[in-house]
């Protein structure tokens, strides 16, 4: 009976695809020592949009949360996902941002270093690699699947050989866009395990946009995969990951041993819909099977970002249209992968193209920096006439990204120093100083995530806690309601 450890993905990738990376460390805090008693082999933790919602959105401070959680799960470890060329943000940094940063999330108990690209260029993934590997930490690699005519089961296997050259412990098989099937399953599993040997852990984990997110996993595992990727189920499905709980049962029932404590499961299960009920949340729903995804392969998340937008650009009706402008621009730029960041940059240039009603009359500083390789490496060339019109008589860069780029580190801390500690410092690296003095400032005042509620309710209730607000007038239509004097 082989044995098959289980990543929970609750307290990042779940809520984050669920709640929109709102879930405060004030929810974790009562369940947390609960999942270090149910057996998973690791729990996520933290990764850019974990940082991003603490500093833009809850006023809470991110190094607080992970050393809460660490206090409180001695006995798991945790993982950071690591973006490569931008760590922890959206800029291109240099080499020596990696070791200070992981060393850094070392100190605070993240004992594994998940590093991706958006491109699956492996020589990007590298420095964050050694860094991790140097600082002692468990090193997993991911290769992100999608479909087009160039990410082949050759390629994916050629990406997994590579990561394994660069002594990852684990290569993780990533399907954001939930675009596996379980015929490509079959093929692609058994050989991404054969590509890595058995010294090396194979990962797997999906999403349950199209409605197999499920039938994938239980398909993926008896064909060679250790480590399996879930939400616990109040969590799961729609945008997130499979549940926990009919993973586990799923397998155990196939003959491997799932070594978790189902009772425990149904703690954590319990706290987490009385959570979603407290604060109005979502509970996961089990997927349509949607044959479009297959098409423009948009991230579940990204997709209800861009109709919001869209929405509010009164072009809501054109939402077809850009979906099948974005199958276009795929092919136009060589079939880069519908992942973060390229996906955001792909569906800006997508409807620029439908606004002004000619294809790449704008061109986003993105997309143009993909062109000209500041991304890393592209999977297929570009369209000639695209590249001429985006590139704009520059040339390419044929280096890797980031050992363009001189050291960082220490010229920002001459620069803009002196700091109160490294943490303040990475933080500043990878947020304007504006925004973390407001950020400060809302933590020094007191002010807690929104209570459940309209957003008017909210911000009344906000506006109630503080004294130096003595008038209130908020009017909608032919509605007004006035408090104070």
């Amino acid at each position: 009976m082989k044995k098959i450890e289980f990543w929970d993905t609750t307290l990042r990738d779940a809520h984050q695809s669920l709640w929109a990376t709102r879930m405060t460390s004030a929810m974790m805090e009562p369940i947390v020592a609960t999942m270090d008693d149910a057996g998973y082999w690791n729990l996520g933790l933290a990764g850019s949009a974990v940082f991003d919602s603490c500093i833009y959105y809850l006023a809470e401070d991110p190094w607080e949360r992970l050393d809460m959680v660490h206090r409180l799960t001695p006995k798991t470890m945790k993982s950071c996902y690591i973006r490569s060329l931008n760590v922890l943000g959206w800029d291109i940094f240099a080499d020596d941002v990696f070791p200070f940063a992981i060393n850094l999330l070392a100190r605070h108990g993240i004992g594994l270093i998940n590093t991706f690209d958006a491109l699956n260029d492996t020589a990007n993934m590298a420095p964050s690699i050694k860094a991790t590997l140097d600082a002692g930490l468990h090193a997993v690699g991911s290769i992100v699947f999608s479909l087009s005519p160039v990410h082949t089961d050759a390629h994916f296997v050629k990406k997994a050989k590579e990561l394994v050259a660069l002594g990852v412990h684990g290569v993780q098989l990533k399907d954001s866009g939930a675009l596996l099937t379980v015929d490509r399953v079959r093929t692609l599993v058994p050989a991404l395990r054969e590509a890595i040997g058995n010294d090396v852990q194979l990962h797997f984990h999906t999403h349950c946009s199209s409605g197999l997110g499920p039938q994938v996993t239980l398909e993926a595992v008896p064909l060679g995969v250790d480590i399996v990727h879930t939400a616990i189920s109040p969590l799961a499905n729609g945008f997130s990951q499979p549940g926990t709980e009919m993973i586990a049962e799923g397998l155990r029932d196939l003959g491997f041993d799932v070594s978790l404590d189902f009772a425990k499961l149904d703690e954590q299960a319990a706290h987490f819909r009385a959570m979603a009920k407290r604060h109005d949340k979502p509970v996961g729903q089990p997927a349509a099977y949607n044959p479009a995804l297959y098409r423009h392969q948009l991230p579940g998340g990204m997709a209800s970002n861009l109709i919001s937008q869209m929405t509010a650009l009164g072009l809501k009706g054109q939402l077809s249209r850009v979906l099948e402008e974005i199958v276009r621009i795929r092919e136009d730029l060589g079939w880069p992968i519908m992942v973060s960041p390229m996906s955001q940059f792909i569906g800006v240039q997508a409807l620029f193209n439908v606004m002004h009603d000619e294809r790449y009359k704008v061109v986003p500083t993105e997309i143009k920096n993909y062109a000209l390789g500041w991304y890393g490496a592209l999977a297929a060339p570009i369209d000639g006439d695209v590249f001429d019109r985006i590139a704009d008589g520059e040339e390419p860069i044929s280096d890797r990204p980031g050992a363009l780029l001189e050291p960082m580190v220490e010229k920002f801390r001459a620069e803009h120093g002196p700091f109160n500690s490294d943490e303040d410092l990475l933080l500043a690296l990878h947020y304007k100083g504006k925004l973390l003095d407001e950020w400060r400032a809302m933590r020094a005042d007191g002010i807690k995530y929104p209570t459940p509620g309209t957003p008017v309710a909210t911000l009344l209730k906000e506006l109630t806690e503080r004294p130096e607000v003595t008038y209130v007038d908020v009017q909608k239509g032919g509605l007004r309601f006035t408090y104070g004097a």
